[in-house]
C-alpha cells in the first residue's frame, strides 16, 4: 500500500499541503510567543523555549522559501534528498520544545493537546510518505512517553494509554488518507486512459492505425500554415488498391482487412516522419499529405510505396494487371487559396487517369 519513498516525497514537496504545514509551524510558534508574552511577559519566558521556537520558525521559513522556488522549477533534486533529515529535525525540535514546555508549566495535558495540534497537520501532509510521517511523529510521541514514565511522580496509566492511542490514530488516519489518495490516482489514471482511447477513436482509423478522414482537415490546415514564409510546396497523393472488390470476392473480407493493414504498413514505411502523413480516406482508398521541395520528391515517395507493396508480395488472383497486389496513385499540388475539397478533387482526377491508363501507376 506504501508509495515509493522518493516518489511520495517528490509529490509532497510539490503540493500546497507541505507549504501549509510549514506555515502552521511558524504560526504555532508565534502563538506560543504571544501566549507567554500576554500571560507572563517576554522576560519570564524561559530562554530555551525562546531558542526552540526561533529555530522552528527559522527552519520552517527557510524551507517554505525553498519550496516556493521548487514550484518555480528550480533544481529540486538535492532538496528531496535532504527532506527526511529536515522533517526529522523539525520533529526533534518540537519534541524538545514540548518536553521543556511540560517541565516549565507542569501540565502534561496541555502538552498532549498541543502535540495533537502539531501531529494532525503533519499526518495530513505526510500521509503519502510513511517514512516522513514516522520521522516527524516518533520524537514527539517518545517525548510524551518519557515525560509520563520517568519524570512524573505519579504514573498515570490512562495518560500513557492516551499517548499510545494517539499514535495509533495517527497511523490509522494515514492509511485511510493513503487509500483515498490511491483511489483518486486510479480514477485519474483510468480517466486518462479513457481520454486516450477517445482521442484514438476520434483521430485514427480503427483497422489500420492510420489517421482517419476526420483528421485530414486538421493536418491540411497545419501544413498550409507551415508553408508561410518558405519555398516548400504541399502535395496530396490519393491512392487506391487495384481491383480490391475482386480481392474480397476471392479471399473473403477477413483477408481483405488483413490486406488493408499490410498496405497501410507499406505506406507508413515509405514516408518521411517529419513531413509526411498518411490517412485512410475510406474503403481501400488512402491519402498522403506531404510537404516537399518539388515534384521529384513526391514521385520518390510514390515510387517507394509501389516498391514496398510489391515487396510485400500480396497474392491477388482477381487482378487483371498483376498476380500480386498493386496500387494506383494520383498526385495534386496545392495552390494558394485552394480549399481541401478542391485539392482532393484534383488528386482524384489524377487517380482516375491512372486507373484509366492501366492501373499500377502514378499520374500527376
Amino acid at each position: 500500500m506504501d508509495i515509493n519513498h522518493s516518489t511520495g516525497e517528490n509529490v509532497i514537496t510539490s503540493t500546497k499541503g507541505y507549504m501549509w504545514f510549514l506555515s502552521l509551524n511558524i504560526i504555532f510558534c508565534a502563538w506560543l510567543f504571544l501566549r507567554d508574552t500576554h500571560h507572563n511577559g517576554l522576560e519570564s519566558l524561559p530562554l530555551v523555549l525562546q531558542i526552540l521556537c526561533g529555530c522552528i520558525m527559522s527552519l520552517s521559513l527557510i524551507n517554505l522559501i525553498v519550496t516556493v522556488n521548487i514550484k518555480k522549477n528550480i533544481n529540486e533534486g538535492f532538496y528531496h534528498k535532504i527532506l527526511p533529515a529536515i522533517v526529522l529535525v523539525l520533529g526533534l525540535l518540537w519534541a524538545v520544545l514540548f518536553f521543556n514546555f511540560t517541565l516549565y508549566y507542569q501540565s502534561p495535558l496541555i502538552t498532549l493537546m498541543m502535540t495533537i495540534m502539531v501531529l494532525l497537520p503533519a499526518t495530513i501532509t505526510f500521509f503519502i510518505s510513511g517514512r516522513l510521517l514516522f520521522l516527524f511523529s516518533t520524537p514527539l510521541v517518545l517525548s510524551l512517553l518519557y515525560v509520563e514514565i520517568f519524570l512524573k511522580h505519579n504514573f498515570s496509566l490512562p495518560q500513557f494509554i492516551g499517548a499510545i492511542i494517539m499514535l495509533l490514530v495517527i497511523y490509522s488516519a494515514r492509511y485511510i488518507l493513503l487509500e483515498w489518495y490511491q483511489r483518486v490516482q486510479r480514477s485519474e489514471y483510468e480517466k486518462n486512459i479513457l481520454i486516450k482511447k477517445l482521442v484514438q477513436q476520434a483521430h485514427y482509423d480503427a483497422l489500420t492505425g492510420l489517421f482517419n478522414r476526420l483528421s485530414l482537415t486538421r493536418f491540411f490546415e497545419e501544413c498550409v500554415s507551415s508553408l508561410s514564409g518558405n519555398k516548400k510546396k504541399l502535395f496530396m497523393i490519393v491512392m487506391d488498391i487495384d481491383f480490391f472488390k475482386q480481392y474480397n470476392d476471392v479471399y473473403g473480407h477477413v483477408a481483405g482487412d488483413k490486406c488493408l493493414i499490410k498496405v497501410s504498413q507499406c505506406i507508413e514505411k515509405s514516408l518521411r516522419k517529419e513531413s509526411d502523413s498518411a490517412f485512410r480516406f475510406g474503403g481501400e482508398e488512402f491519402v498522403v499529405l506531404t510537404v516537399c521541395d518539388d515534384i521529384s520528391q513526391v514521385k520518390a515517395i510514390s515510387h517507394r510505396i509501389q516498391q514496398n507493396i510489391a515487396h510485400a508480395h500480396i497474392l491477388h488472383k482477381g487482378s487483371d494487371v498483376s498476380s500480386v497486389l498493386t496500387i494506383s496513385q494520383g498526385i495534386a499540388q496545392w495552390q494558394e487559396g485552394m480549399a481541401l475539397e478542391a485539392l482532393v478533387e484534383q488528386a482524384d482526377q489524377q487517380l482516375y487517369k491512372a486507373k484509366k491508363n492501366g492501373r499500377n501507376r502514378v499520374c500527376f
